[in-house]
């Protein structure tokens, strides 16, 4: 049996923001578009982009609506950004 060590949240936020931007600046779009077509604050998606606000999945969702992109596709461009964990066996693990 094998574990994967806890990733750290902030790896997860940074990546979210870090692809919520890039496909924000691919479509050529400003933070104020998004934040309309998101119906959240422009302040709010900003400190999202900069991985200082953890987003639900339902304002994720709204974000994907503003960027006009189905949320699939942004989820798993996140995932495609996130570096794979290290598997580390459970025999040199603490829970061994």
């Amino acid at each position: 049996m094998e574990i994967s060590p806890e990733r750290h949240k902030g790896d997860l936020l940074s990546t979210i923001g870090e692809t919520l931007r890039a496909e924000r600046r691919e479509r050529g779009l400003t933070l104020k578009q998004v934040a309309e077509g998101a119906h959240v604050s422009v302040s709010y998606l900003a400190e999202i982009e900069r991985g200082e606000k953890d987003p639900s999945s339902k304002v994720l969702e709204s974000i994907a609506g503003g960027l006009d992109v189905e949320v699939s596709e942004l989820l798993v461009r996140i995932a495609s950004a996130l570096e794979p964990a290290p598997v580390v066996p459970v025999t040199n693990s603490l829970a061994a």
